[in-house]
């Protein structure tokens, strides 16, 4: 089985990956680490110039995409299979296609809890992916 685990870097991550070390060794699971990078901004009404805003966006992935492999490296040190993915694109769709896309056998996420204004005006992606899944979730709670 393939665990798909998205992961934010929030104070909520250590939750999440140490549920999803307790199903990988109850399922013999293999771990994909998902960390969901913002699509590139189009910076509307800005007159920032293309080229550095282009570098420093690159920078960015590079900084996060390094975050999710030293955190797939981690797991591996203790014993699980284990690789790390740094997809852009938006937050629910993302996570969907990649579980199909990687046929994995559930989803791990974290929940936030935000109030109910807050997922009544903006949604959440924990929501989202509850709602869309065609596998079994896991909502790690904050």
């Amino acid at each position: 089985m393939k665990l798909l685990v998205a992961i934010d870097f929030s104070e909520l991550t250590d939750k999440v990956l140490a549920q999803t070390k307790n199903l990988a060794k109850a399922l013999s699971a293999e771990i994909w680490l998902l960390y969901v990078a913002d699509p590139e901004p189009s910076f509307v009404g800005y007159d920032a110039d293309p080229l550095i805003m282009r570098d420093v966006t690159a920078e960015t992935y590079r900084i996060w995409h390094r975050r999710v492999q030293e955190a797939a490296d981690a797991l591996r040190a203790e014993g699980f299979r284990c690789t790390g993915l740094t997809v852009q694109g938006p937050i629910v769709d993302t996570i969907l296609k990649q579980a199909e896309k990687l046929e994995a056998g559930m989803i791990v996420l974290g929940s936030h809890g935000k109030g109910l204004l807050s997922r009544l005006v903006v949604g959440s992606s924990c929501e989202g992916v509850l709602r869309a899944a065609s596998v079994p979730v896991l909502v790690v709670p904050a």
